[in-house]
């Protein structure tokens, strides 16, 4: 009924199939974040930060969280940058990291910030920093995809 090639094809097919089934399965987001908590990270930035259009780069492994702030007036627009740890008191950010517990894992911290630059009659400036603890979780793209994109385990090498 079936040719040898056809049965040998068939075979190959199912042995392969076979291994498959058997690996164990992709980490999943969850297992991401608790294997990167206490690792030092690389965070997008800028190849020029006087010229964003410059494109970005991946940093040296030496951040414990990267930034992320969109434009407050166009969330196409960002800013990216890997956290100097002396820049700010980041204790109570990083205290929302630690201590994983089984099944859950903070991944991005977002954080409505206001400025009093002029005098008290004059508005605040608002702006929203998001602050993540994987490498290259601050993906260099818009807010939506931004968000999007560290939903999942972050990729061996980013994009």
């Amino acid at each position: 009924m079936f040719s040898p090639k056809t049965i040998a094809l068939f075979s190959a097919l199912a042995i392969v199939t076979a291994g498959f089934s058997v690996r164990n399965p992709p980490k999943n987001t969850v297992q991401d974040a608790h294997e990167q908590l206490n690792k030092l990270i690389r965070c997008w930035e800028p190849v020029d930060s006087a010229k964003p259009a410059s494109g970005y780069t991946l940093s040296e492994p030496i951040y414990e969280l990267c930034s992320y702030m969109p434009d407050p007036k166009d969330w196409n627009k960002f800013f990216v940058n890997g956290v100097e740890m002396d820049s700010d008191d980041y204790t109570n950010v990083l205290a929302m990291y630690s201590d994983p517990i089984p099944n859950f894992a903070m991944l991005t911290v977002c954080l409505q910030e206001g400025f009093q630059f002029h005098a008290a009659n004059h508005p605040s400036q608002t702006s929203l920093r998001c602050l993540c603890k994987r490498e290259g979780c601050n993906l260099p793209k818009g807010f939506t995809t931004f968000l999007d994109f560290n939903k999942l385990p972050m990729p061996a090498v980013a994009i």
